[in-house]
């Protein structure tokens, strides 16, 4: 809608449907990266850099969006269809591999509630690598 539009009207829909789906998925992603990083440091260390790479859009945007490029700005929506689909791709790719993970882990290791607390304490240094830790997916 709004790289193929002209109506302001049709590319303020457009913003507000790129709004709603778009500004969802910042704690959906931020939980799902706190949920499949195991141990404390290794966890606060990935939320941090997945914050941080996504502010570096405010970055970006400023030279995708130029002047020059008005009104249209296809160069600038060009790249972003570009990056939400290789978001797409990535997600979809550690989605299925998650899944595949957890499916081994299942096979080797006993369920994850069959851990007794002992036993989950005595592994608690291996963080996502602990025969009891599955995935979220």
């Amino acid at each position: 809608m709004l790289l193929g539009s002209r109506n302001f009207h049709v590319k303020y829909v457009g913003t507000i449907f790129a709004a709603c789906g778009i500004y969802p998925n910042v704690p959906q992603i931020t939980a799902w990266t706190g949920n499949n990083i195991g141990g404390s440091t290794k966890r606060g260390v990935g939320m941090a850099m997945q914050v941080g790479i996504g502010n570096l859009g405010g970055v970006m945007s400023a030279f995708m969006f130029l002047s020059k490029d008005s009104p249209g700005f296809k160069k600038g929506h060009g790249i972003l269809i570009g990056l939400l689909t290789m978001s797409i791709v990535l997600s979809t790719g550690m989605s299925v591999y998650w899944r595949r993970e957890n499916a081994r882990r299942d096979r080797l290791f006993k369920k994850p509630e069959d851990y007794t607390n002992e036993e989950r304490f005595a592994e608690r240094e291996k963080g996502d690598a602990a025969s009891f830790f599955r995935y979220t997916v």
